[in-house]
Order: structure tokens, then sequence, then C-alpha cells
């Protein structure tokens, strides 16, 4: 493999153009996935017939239970994403940083399987502007969300993402990110498809961002109940962890009728929401 010095192997792990990996020999459709992916991205140059051997690895999913039941999801990594990496260190010192609280991280801590996979998808859309053309051979659904785990790692990923919604019109795509600059300057280049909705979400619990330019919606995970309860009833929409196909798909198809969607902060300890709510008192 040429530039040898991209790749280290540690124990169970392997490092490639600084994502991590971990090989435990149970998945060895996976590891030769990865090998195969790790000599393409390693070279200088792709032939046309590469570029699709790239893509053939990739793989969307289909969520046949589960919160997004029905919905197709393109997932990044929320351990590999360098975004989700920054986000997560300027939690540390905030309680009330919803990034410290990441449902998706606490999987993939023990779902190997998805952190790998999510990261294999994520280091081949971030690393390679491909065509629409090309991308017309990933499977997409009538009903698809951009990143259900991670974030959007760099402008590059953005643009492949765009070109994968605006070569599938038969479905709906709802893109999720708080690296919102990555999606506006890939935005700005090609134009939001029209069957795309952008979701911003809130990097404070209780504190909605500014919805930025050319996203629909700002999603927002609540403290407590009363105030979840009091952002509901000045308009917010209401998600609280129902399935979206029971809501009807909204999200998807931009039918909210406010700009807002609230959501109660699930799975916290007593001690955990304390200290956010005393945090959002006192700043």
């Amino acid at each position: 493999m040429k530039n040898k010095e991209m790749v280290m192997k540690l124990e169970n792990m392997v490092v490639f153009m600084g994502y991590v990996f971990i090989i435990n020999g149970k998945s060895p459709t996976f590891e030769k996935d990865l090998q195969k992916a790790m000599f393409l991205l390693s070279k200088k140059e792709l032939t046309a017939a590469e570029r699709m051997q790239l893509l053939t690895i990739y793989q969307s999913s289909y969520h046949n239970c589960g919160k997004i039941e029905g919905v197709v999801s393109f997932d990044s990594s929320a351990h590999n994403c360098k975004f989700c990496r920054a986000m997560r260190e300027a939690a540390k010192n905030n309680p009330a940083h919803i990034c410290n609280y990441c449902y998706d991280y606490a999987q993939e801590e023990y779902k190997i399987n998805s952190w790998n996979r999510h990261s294999l998808n994520m280091l081949i859309m971030a690393s390679i502007d491909f065509t629409e053309e090309e991308l017309a051979i990933i499977p997409a659904g009538l009903i698809d969300r951009i990143n259900s785990s991670g974030d959007i790692p760099n402008a590059i990923y953005s643009r492949n993402m765009i070109r994968i919604a605006k070569v599938n019109k038969h479905g709906r795509f709802a893109f999720w990110a708080k690296n919102e600059y990555a999606l506006i300057a890939a935005t700005d280049q090609l134009g939001k498809p029209e069957n795309a909705i952008y979701i911003r979400s809130s990097e404070i619990i209780g504190r909605p961002a500014e919805l930025p330019k050319y996203f629909d919606y700002v999603f927002t995970v609540y403290p407590d109940r009363e105030s979840c309860e009091k952002a509901i009833a000045a308009g917010a929409a209401e998600c609280n962890g129902k399935k979206c196909k029971e809501c009807g798909y909204k999200c998807y198809f931009g039918t909210h009728k406010n700009h807002n969607i609230a959501e109660l902060l699930r799975g916290v300890s007593v001690n955990d929401r304390k200290a956010i709510m005393t945090w959002l008192e006192n700043n």
C-alpha cells in the first residue's frame, strides 16, 4: 500500500487518515471493505472504475424499527467526525451543552459495527467529490435522513449528500446538522435540493439556535417537562421521542407550522439534570 505512514496499527485499532477503526475479527466483510477503501484512498488518482469501487463499499441503512422506522439513513460517525470531536471538547465545561449527552456516541461505544461502518461511510463521502451520475448507485428511500448519527465533517461530504438528494427526486431528505457552515457553503455552490429540508440542531439545551440561511427548522432539546411544554404552548412542534411515522414524517415533508421543534431531554441522571438547570439559571 502506498503512503504507509497514513496507517498505524495499535492493538485492535487501525488509524487511517485520522479515522479510528476497531478491528476485532468479528466482521470479515467490513475488514475486507476497509482494506479495499484504504488501498483506493491511498492512491494519488483514481480511475472511473476505482471511484465506483469506493461507492460499492458505501452502505446506506434502512431502519425497520425504532424512532426513525421507515427511513433510510446516510450516517457519519459521532466518534470520528472532527466537528463532533470539537463539539464534545467545547462541551466539557458546560453541562448544558447537548453534546455531553450524545446518544449516537454512546451507541457507537457498544455497537462497534456501527462505529466502524459509520466511520467508513463518512471517510468515503468526505474524501472524494463524486458526481450525481456516480452517486445514483447509492440506495435511497422515499424518506431519507442525512446524519442519523454524527454530523457533517466537511464541505465535500455536504456536496455529496446534496447530490444524493438531487439524484433521488422521488425521495424526501432531511439534513440534520450543527455544522451549518459546511452545509451552507455546499448549498451556495450547488443549490438546495427541492426535496430537502435542513434542520439545525441547537447546541445549548433549552435555547434554540438562530435559524441559519437555507435552514427550515431548529431542533431544540429542553431540560425539563415544564420548559418543553412551555415551548410547545408557544408554537413549537412537539417531538418528545415519538416515532417519526406516528408524527407523519413532518420534519421530512416540511409541514411543521413553527420553525422550532421541541423535545424533552431524556436518559440523564437526576444530578445531571440539576446541573443543567443550574447552569441555565446562571448564564
